[in-house]
């Protein structure tokens, strides 16, 4: 690839990631936040955000693929429960949700030690 190909490919890759970014900050004076296509804008983010969670949950790669789906399940129902008990504290769920995990597998690599 030669010098100018690669300026080229810069250019249209900053262009392609500032264009949206600058022509929404001109429109987000004149738009209604409580309009309804931000209402569907609202629902499709969650939908998205809850898809790739449990995407996570059930069909994980990596790492977290190698573990049981009892263990994720279980850390999941109590970070879900720890949540919603402690008044939607995102910290305290997440928190719970990760030393469940945590202890489970600590649990499972000492019983074969």
């Amino acid at each position: 690839m030669n010098e100018l190909s690669q300026w080229t490919f810069f250019l249209v890759a900053a262009v392609a990631t500032l264009l949206p970014r600058a022509l929404g900050a001109l429109a987000a004076g004149r738009l209604d936040p409580t309009s309804r296509i931000f209402e569907w804008m609202t629902c499709v983010a969650y939908a998205m955000a809850s898809g790739l969670a449990l995407r996570m949950l059930f069909y994980p790669t990596g790492a977290l693929g190698e573990t049981l789906l009892l263990d994720r399940l279980i850390a999941a129902i109590v970070a879900l429960t720890i949540f919603f008990l402690m008044k939607r504290q995102l910290l305290f769920g997440f928190a719970s949700g990760v030393f469940v995990f945590w202890a489970i597998g600590f649990l499972r690599l000492s019983q074969f030690n």
